[in-house]
């Protein structure tokens, strides 16, 4: 009897080391949204240079930065005293954040790894966490729902990701003018050009963790309109705990 191969997905590889190339999501500062979920669930800053574990462990706490980019968020993790990894497709993307974290005073030359985009490449349960900013929303679908599986199995505790919302459909040449779509398109617009967007509605995450054992814990909606030139466009922001 032969074996079932596993699925190879198409993870856009090539496209998006061109969008790093072009300097595309370069991305400078923390996000709020992480700061904030680690003060909550995870280590909170409680002066200049104290913070309150809020995680129980009896050793250094670690996580994952996954889809890192130019690895902003990586340094973030070591900035609250934390062994933060980041791993990313993009090679241009890596080499660009090993440059970065020296410009802020840290060597994360063995923290930072490009990947073949399907497979994460650490032991189970190796991270207490895993924070995720835009990434899993940047693929097809049934790419990002084998890949949360992975992130589960090197995951101990806690699952920081955000997504793009259905309300973002004007936001895209093909789904101009709907008000609300969760598919997935091929970006036709210059930044990111070629890759994949992923579009998610509320039964669209609960088909997303579904085959997962992370439960929803924490979940917000955050939605923008533009003032001056009309559009919409939401993120989803949530915490799933093991």
């Amino acid at each position: 009897m032969l074996k079932k191969e596993n699925k190879m997905f198409d993870t856009k590889k090539e496209k998006w080391e061109e969008s790093y190339g072009r300097g595309e999501n370069f991305m400078y500062y923390p996000k709020e949204e992480t700061v904030k979920f680690l003060n909550r669930f995870v280590k909170k800053k409680k002066s200049l240079e104290e913070y309150v574990q809020l995680i129980d462990s009896p050793e250094k706490l670690r996580g994952l930065d996954f889809g890192c980019g130019i690895g902003r968020m990586t340094i973030l993790l070591h900035e609250f005293d934390i062994d933060g990894y980041g791993i990313d497709i993009s090679q241009n993307a890596v080499i660009e954040g090993k440059k970065l974290s020296k410009h802020f005073g840290f060597n994360l030359e063995s923290y930072l790894q490009a990947y073949d985009g399907e497979k994460i490449p650490f032991d189970d349960n190796y991270f207490d966490f895993t924070i995720s900013e835009g990434v899993l929303d940047s693929m097809p679908f049934e790419l990002a729902k084998k890949l949360i599986k992975d992130i589960e199995r090197v995951t101990k505790r806690y699952f920081f990701l955000s997504l793009i919302s259905a309300e973002s459909a004007d936001m895209f040449r093909q789904t101009k003018n709907v008000e609300l779509f969760d598919g997935e398109v091929e970006v036709e617009e210059a930044h990111e050009k070629g890759t994949i967007q992923s579009l998610f509605s509320k039964s669209k995450i609960e088909e997303f963790i579904k085959d997962t054992d992370f439960k929803i814990k924490w979940c917000e909606l955050h939605t923008v309109e533009g003032c001056v030139n009309k559009y919409q466009h939401g993120r989803w922001y949530l915490v799933l705990e093991k």
